[in-house]
Parts: structure tokens; C-alpha cells; sequence
């Protein structure tokens, strides 16, 4: 997940291409389970908010920063 979203830095990417892409599930997105993972991704790489390299943009995905 983390490497996706470094390969597509700077755009954003929508939760629907991220579980198609990642996971090659084809279903529309309806769970939290990509939040789950960026949570447990932020956690990992102890960001925080203010120098997050991951964004979230809210009601759409998710976007990788060059912070």
C-alpha cells in the first residue's frame, strides 16, 4: 500500500483504485478498511499531523506528499 502510494506521489488516489490496485478486489468501496491500513501505516512510520507525507483527502482517498 505504502509503495503505491509513493508511485503514484502527488496525485490522488481514490479508495475504489486503491483496494482494486493493491488488492485486485473489484467491488465497490464501502468499508473502512483502507483507513484502517493508512492508520496503521502512519503509526509505523510515526508521522505526524502536521508533517503527515500521507494525506488524507477527505471523502475521496488518499495522496502521498514529497514533506
Amino acid at each position: 500500500l505504502l509503495a503505491y502510494l509513493v508511485k503514484n506521489k502527488g496525485k490522488v488516489c481514490t479508495r475504489t483504485e486503491i483496494i482494486q490496485d493493491v488488492w485486485d478486489i473489484h467491488f465497490e468501496y464501502d468499508t473502512g478498511v483502507i483507513d484502517v491500513f493508512m492508520n496503521a501505516i502512519r503509526k509505523k512510520l510515526n508521522l505526524k499531523v502536521e508533517e503527515d507525507y500521507i494525506k488524507t483527502v477527505r471523502g475521496v482517498g488518499y495522496i502521498a506528499n514529497d514533506n
